[in-house]
């Protein structure tokens, strides 16, 4: 009888054979047994050779699972049914154009087994099309409350990943999470059930943990949905499915968020309507805050001159 897996890596893809061939080269967790690890992809009716490559590579995993679908059913309800598929207690995901590290998955399991995590989260390399690289997020390690999440979530750029293609997550957790309801901006552009799925665990009881160790690398190519969608659309549907998790860990107060975070949430959500954000996902109760509007434009000051002077680009 064979034994269940530990961890489940699925692979949401549509249209990106290369990428998906990249994304599974990249795993290489030597220190796991092979049955520690299922390997689920997801294939969105792509007409490209998606299902060439991952049979290519059937031998390298002792339990590779591949689905294509007949029609496309969009990336939340591919999401869905990958997660679906997923045998083991823990979920990691691999986006079809980025990459794991070696041994990245063996130190979060540590790491969530340590500090008894429900979510871990990394530090990422970002690739750029002209060829430059940066590296993001907390450079320091971390536990991770709701009140933190939501405090450097409201960071520019963010301190923590809304993505989880840079955290490991408990995977009945992932499922809850998209089974949550969220303002059909979110739903439509796929902006906001990712966040939601990193960081259900944290906002329901549990904590977290960051790693300050490059565990993955992203790409910013221009077909990336943080790439070519407006910031003030991305910071107002990210700031509905933050809003939602606050929600959920009881608002301000003890085990939610502090009322310095809800103010900045507030006034961000406020900038975000001036700036053309989706206004159905934006907060209703929603005022600048002459601090909380201070503190980002101190923010948006040192990225501006970090992109426009220094040349250093962020995702």
């Amino acid at each position: 009888m064979t034994s269940a897996p530990l961890v489940s890596v699925v692979i949401p893809t549509y249209m990106r054979a290369a990428g998906v061939a990249r994304a599974l080269d990249s795993i290489d967790e030597p220190d796991l047994a092979r049955t520690d690890l299922q390997v689920v992809v997801v294939d969105n009716a792509s007409s490209d050779d998606t299902a060439a490559v991952v049979e290519a590579r059937r031998d390298r995993f002792a339990n590779l699972v591949f689905r294509r679908w007949e029609t496309n059913v969009g990336p939340i309800e591919n999401w869905r049914r990958g997660i679906a598929l997923a045998d083991a207690p823990w979920l990691k995901i691999i986006w079809s154009d980025d990459v794991l590290m070696p041994r990245s998955i063996t130190p979060m399991l540590a790491s969530a087994e340590r500090n008894h995590a429900c979510v871990v989260t990394c530090r990422v390399a970002v690739d750029y099309p002209d060829g430059r690289s940066a590296e993001r997020y907390l450079d320091r390690p971390t536990t991770l409350t709701p009140d933190v999440v939501a405090s450097e979530l409201l960071h520019f750029p963010a301190g923590l990943p809304s993505s989880p293609g840079a955290a490991l997550v408990r995977t009945d957790d992932a499922r809850a999470a998209l089974a949550a309801a969220l303002p059909a901006p979110c739903v439509a552009k796929a902006i906001g059930p990712d966040l939601l799925m990193a960081y259900w665990g944290v906002f329901t009881g549990g904590i977290g943990a960051h790693l300050p160790d490059v565990l993955a690398r992203f790409t910013a190519g221009d077909d990336s949905i943080t790439m070519r969608t407006p910031r003030s659309v991305l910071s107002s549907c990210y700031g509905a499915a933050l809003a939602s998790l606050v929600a959920m860990a009881g608002g301000v107060g003890p085990g939610g968020v502090s009322p310095t975070t809800m103010r900045r949430m507030r006034s961000r959500a406020a900038i975000d309507a001036m700036l053309g954000g989706e206004r159905d996902a934006l907060l209703p109760d929603r005022h600048l805050s002459l601090r909380a509007t201070a503190y980002d434009t101190y923010q948006l000051s040192k990225h501006w001159f970090g992109t426009h002077v220094r040349g250093r680009q962020e995702i």
